[in-house]
């Protein structure tokens, strides 16, 4: 129990970190404000704006979706689905890992890999899918353990 309420708090706290870029990113599209990085600094560039936008709702809404369904237990717990999750997941964390690290350092000088933001929420979303593989392959391994149940 406890690790499936943890495991949806961290869920929870990483969807709101990416609710917030996607806002950040909006607001300085519509209405500049100084205290927000400028609004190139959160987009590479290889997505038209429209599109990137439009893309970032359906990911709040499968993120919606996958929270919901670990908060009331009701993903399958199924060996394709972690491995899926762990085995995507650890390679998205580890390429967006290289490129936030070379875009600090030795390719700095190249535009893809310095814009840091956009590379820092890809590990955010990384690190979304690589909590579901574990919750779901503990889930597997626990199938009583891991339903959570709401207080209240």
């Amino acid at each position: 129990m406890k690790g499936s309420r943890l495991t949806l708090v961290l869920m929870g706290m990483l969807t709101a970190l990416f609710v917030l870029r996607v806002c950040a990113q909006l607001v300085q599209a519509l209405y500049p404000v100084g205290w927000v990085p400028e609004f190139e600094a959160w987009q590479s560039g290889v997505l038209p704006y429209p599109v990137l936008l439009a893309s970032q709702f359906g990911i709040i809404g499968l993120m919606s979706i996958v929270l919901h369904r670990v908060r009331n237990g009701t993903i399958r717990a199924r060996p394709w689905k972690y491995r899926v999750c762990l085995v995507f997941g650890g390679a998205y964390f580890a390429v967006m890992a290289f490129r936030w690290l070379a875009g600090l350092t030795f390719l700095a000088d190249q535009a893809w890999f310095a814009k840091s933001l956009p590379a820092f929420f890809h590990l955010v979303l990384a690190s979304f899918i690589l909590l579901l593989g574990s919750h779901i392959r503990r889930r597997k391994r626990n199938p009583k353990i891991f339903s959570y149940t709401p207080r209240g």
